[in-house]
């Protein structure tokens, strides 16, 4: 049974080797790949960011809980709903951010 584990450790130590990178081996000089310039995200650049997201959705949102409340009047006021889901919205966008679909 040992030399099946020499085996496994030779092949562990030769699969380490493979994929680790230069810089990780200690060879001196390497430099970590880097991604060309056209696949750098450019989020910035693009229209429609965290804000515009933020404020879509709390528009959205208000809206629709504006609608139930009118219409389940036994529950809180269409108004207090809107208002209420619009600042929930609001802060949960600014939060999380935009998905990626918003901006491209």
């Amino acid at each position: 049974m040992e030399p099946m584990s020499d085996d496994i450790e030779r092949l562990l130590a030769e699969v380490n080797k493979s994929t680790s990178s230069p810089a990780a081996q200690g060879q001196p000089g390497a430099t970590p790949a880097r991604k060309p310039s056209s696949e750098v995200d450019r989020s910035a650049d693009k229209p429609g960011g965290r804000l515009a997201f933020a404020v879509i959705s709390a528009v959205v949102f208000g809206a629709i809980a504006f609608g139930v409340g009118v219409f389940t009047p036994f529950v809180l006021s269409g108004t207090s709903m809107g208002v209420g889901a619009a600042i929930g919205s609001f802060i949960t966008a600014i939060i999380a951010g935009p998905p990626r679909w918003f901006s491209s």
